[in-house]
């Protein structure tokens, strides 16, 4: 099942720090909220070479994945 990005916002983090929240919409209808830390988020930009967050609305549900995997693998 495919899923696409058709929201972003930003929220505030733990001590204020901006983090993006995605919500993924499936095929079904169904939809999901996914926050995203600021290494993740950094992450999801620059693979879907976004310069604003809106750029992100119409991306993969991949993205999402490929950004939360890189990060956490990349955790000291």
């Amino acid at each position: 099942m495919t899923a696409t990005i058709t929201d972003v916002r930003l929220a505030a983090a733990h001590e204020g720090v901006a983090e993006i929240v995605v919500s993924l919409t499936f095929e079904n209808g169904g939809r999901s909220e996914v926050p995203l830390d600021h290494v993740a988020g950094a992450r999801l930009m620059e693979s879907c070479g976004a310069s604003q967050v809106d750029d992100l609305i119409g991306r993969g549900w991949e993205h999402v994945r490929d950004a939360l995997t890189g990060a956490y693998n990349n955790m000291d």
